[in-house]
């Protein structure tokens, strides 16, 4: 029923995998402004959002006797004001250090799942009349990607709000009996075996063509795939680090900014991307949290959502596949760090498995929800960060008449010890590191560590601008004089 969708089956696991309370798919934002919203014009906005959006006024229901994922069925009690919240913080800190402290306590506490899985508050009196806007939104909702597609509602292009019309209407509210649900169940579940089975009719084919046409590429491809598809379920194992092991629901939030541009630089110099110089970066820096607490590591394993979302997609909802795999961390040159994580970022983005990720969270989400726990904890637990990279607005935008000066993403820790995000906005790149205060004990020690990790890469962007060439051909250049040299 359109009212009445039912989760994909990512959004299902999500959600249904915090059976375990170390599991919990929480995202916060944090947009920070440089003065206090219009009430009415954020209010309004925030209702045309939850109307633009159904899933904001709906809520999940499901049951435990059935395979089906839950339905997302809008909720007759939805009360628009429980949601938002306008609070003046005390002068403690300072307003970053404040928002930041009332942002983890937000991000700590579960949502009440009889309600829409989204709040906001709205954080004013800060130092030099700023204010700031706490977004909380469960996982199962949207991911990162999504969830800027869906922002655009919140924000404007100019300091005016402009005159967007007659609000839509809401979506309207339809309780399903037990007759509806059962039938919606048995349709969900007689559909989804038609596609997996269409899935796996189409793989058998045309790995039966491939296999009569080239016979031993089909069966090396056919090897590794099944290969790489029993690596992406087996249990991980305890954490590489040995010092961030420990899991607890605390969370620390602290951040860290830097200009876009540079890491654009230090891309061109080392002809590599963005999300390989941010992984190089944070690789150094955790090493050098590790050494400074008196141990040391070889290697960390890294969870990485790789976004599979097209053009053509809705906004909301999650299109990603999770890449798991081992970061070298002992590599102290940063152009060799780059270099040594090229062919491992390129691998476990174009693994074999990802391919076939859907079925396996399908099958998941046809598991007792206990199982499909377990299975994920087994998955998750053995992580020991995860980095994901979001785009921003590219330039300045404007939130009920106030601009918005950052743009800060805390990405949940879903079992890892760290979760650091990247958002760029606005020509700066901004990082939100959400730390288990269990695993990392010292939180503000490891977020100078990964600036520093940062300072040093990019650090190489400026030396390629001094000498104008890029760090590869001064390697070549450099080895061509040694030659030149040789008797």
């Amino acid at each position: 029923m359109a009212n009445d969708p039912r989760m994909g089956s990512v959004d299902a696991v999500l959600f249904g995998v915090e059976g375990d309370p170390l599991l919990r798919s929480v995202i916060t934002v944090v947009v920070m402004l440089d003065g206090e919203p219009d009430r009415s014009a954020l209010l309004e906005r925030s209702d045309r959002w939850s109307r633009v959006y159904p899933k904001l006024r709906q809520r999940p229901v499901g049951s435990s006797m059935s395979v089906a994922p839950p339905r997302w069925e809008t909720d007759p009690n939805f009360d628009f004001e429980y949601h938002i919240r306008f609070r003046r913080l005390p002068r403690r800190h300072g307003a970053p250090a404040d928002v930041l402290e009332y942002a983890e306590r937000m991000s700590e506490q579960d949502f009440d799942h009889a309600r829409p899985l989204w709040e906001m508050a709205v954080l004013t009196d800060l130092d030099d009349g700023a204010a700031a806007v706490i977004l909380k939104i469960h996982h199962s909702i949207t991911d990162g990607m999504g969830g800027m597609q869906m922002s655009s509602v919140l924000f404007d292009r100019t300091p005016e709000p402009p005159d967007l019309g007659p609000l839509p209407k809401p979506p309207v509210p339809h309780h399903a009996n037990l007759v509806e649900r059962i039938r919606q169940a048995t349709d969900f579940e007689a559909k989804e075996i038609v596609s997996n089975l269409s899935v796996a009719a189409g793989r058998f084919v045309g790995g039966t063509k491939d296999l009569l046409t080239n016979p031993i590429d089909s069966t090396v491809a056919a090897g590794a795939l099944t290969v790489a598809t029993a690596k992406m379920i087996a249990p991980q194992g305890p954490p590489l680090s040995p010092l961030m092991k420990d899991r607890s629901l605390s969370v620390a939030f602290t951040t860290l900014e830097f200009p876009l541009p540079d890491l654009q630089a230090v891309a061109t110099a080392t002809e590599s991307t963005i999300n390989e110089v941010f992984v190089a970066a944070v690789a150094g820096g955790l090493r050098r949290y590790h050494l400074r607490q008196g141990t040391d590591v070889h290697a960390l394993r890294v969870n990485m959502p790789v976004s599979n979302r097209s053009e053509t997609d809705a906004p909301g909802g999650n299109r990603w596949i999770p890449a798991r795999f081992i970061v070298p961390t002992d590599t102290d040159d940063p152009v060799d760090r780059i270099r040594e994580l090229r062919p491992i970022l390129h691998g476990a983005q174009h693994d074999p498995a990802l391919g076939v990720s859907g079925i396996l969270y399908r099958l998941l989400t046809a598991l007792p929800r206990q199982v499909t726990t377990m299975a994920v904890g087994s998955m998750m637990k053995g992580v020991d960060f995860v980095a994901t990279n979001v785009p921003g607005p590219p330039v300045d935008v404007y939130m009920a008449g106030a601009k918005v000066t950052a743009v800060i993403p805390f990405a949940p820790k879903g079992g890892a010890a760290t979760n650091i995000a990247l958002l760029s906005y606005a020509g700066r790149v901004l990082l939100g590191i959400n730390s288990d205060p269990a695993a990392v004990s010292d939180p503000g020690e490891l977020t100078t560590c990964i600036r520093e990790g940062f300072d040093e890469i990019l650090a190489l962007g400026a030396q390629r601008a001094a000498v104008g060439l890029t760090l590869v051909d001064q390697v070549t250049k450099a080895s061509l004089t040694e030659d030149s040299v040789k008797p």
